[in-house]
């Protein structure tokens, strides 16, 4: 069965353009060398941008596609992405406290899968370090200007605090926000997210 992430990333344009989420710019835009995991990272575009601020990143991504454009996309920027082959909605699927950050932009996966997804992206980091995502939030339907149609593939806040209340992990920032997006071609106006900072106990 064809994997259909290969079979959107495939063509040779970077779909979601190669600049950072805005999000991941706002929270992270000085250097520094924090050891970081980004999640669903796709073509590469932030992986690429915090790797230029000094980080070291690796990348888990379902597209093998996604990821030969990762590793083109840092070549071409002079800086080092590690690029994992990794289905995210399977319990277990990093290593355990090995990054101080975690980062997951617009990772939607089936409904089934989303559990996984947010254990993944909490247990991978230590005690003390900071989970950030950015996701499409249901009300994103209105809008029709990027992500999935399918709403059980969106999120709501509070499905999002019943995940995370099953951790140690104290919410700095977790809110619907109405915003601008213009990421490629696939992510292009107004937008409905849910932009979380949290940081592990």
């Amino acid at each position: 069965m064809a994997n259909p992430w290969d079979e959107r990333f495939k063509e040779e344009g970077y779909i979601y353009g190669v600049e950072p989420n805005e999000w991941v710019r706002a929270v992270f835009n000085e250097e520094g060398n924090l050891k970081m995991a980004l999640l669903a990272e796709g073509e590469g575009r932030n992986a690429v941008y915090l790797a230029t601020l000094g980080h070291e990143i690796t990348t888990f991504d379902y597209s093998r596609e996604a990821i030969e454009k990762t590793k083109r996309l840092a070549a071409s920027k002079g800086v080092e992405v590690t690029a994992n082959l990794q289905d995210l909605t399977t319990w277990e699927a990093l290593p355990r406290e090995t990054y101080d950050v975690s980062v997951n932009v617009f990772g939607h996966v089936p409904k089934e899968g989303k559990a996984a997804m947010f254990s993944n992206m909490i247990d991978c980091v230590r005690p003390g370090g900071r989970i950030i995502f950015e996701f499409y939030s249901k009300r994103q339907l209105e809008f029709m200007t990027g992500g999935p149609p399918n709403p059980d593939m969106l999120y709501a806040v509070d499905e999002i605090k019943n995940y995370l209340g099953k951790f140690p992990v104290e919410i700095m920032n977790l809110e619907e926000v109405i915003t601008e997006r213009h990421e490629g071609r696939m992510h292009q106006g107004k937008s409905a997210v849910i932009q979380g900072d949290i940081k592990k106990i």
